[in-house]
């Protein structure tokens, strides 16, 4: 049976309704057990140059992940 958590993260379990500091960027999410959303920190992927995690980012042609910051990418 999946659980319906309403605003919270179904990662972290930390609230993003509107207000929380987490609305912004938030998605729809679901798990095996719970129906939520997904924070933006926990979206975050690690860049393999740098290292640092970003919501922005690119796949290069060999798999690589890379934060805009490496790629380049003025915003």
């Amino acid at each position: 049976m999946i659980i319906d958590i309403g605003n919270k993260c179904t990662e972290c379990f930390k609230d993003t309704s509107f207000g929380s500091g987490r609305f912004v960027n938030r998605i729809p999410s679901g798990t095996d057990k719970y129906e939520g959303y997904l924070c933006s920190e926990c979206q975050m992927i690690e860049c393999d140059k740098c290292d640092k995690l970003s919501l922005e980012y690119i796949i290069t042609d060999n798999g690589s992940i890379w934060c805009d910051d490496c790629n380049g990418v003025l915003i």
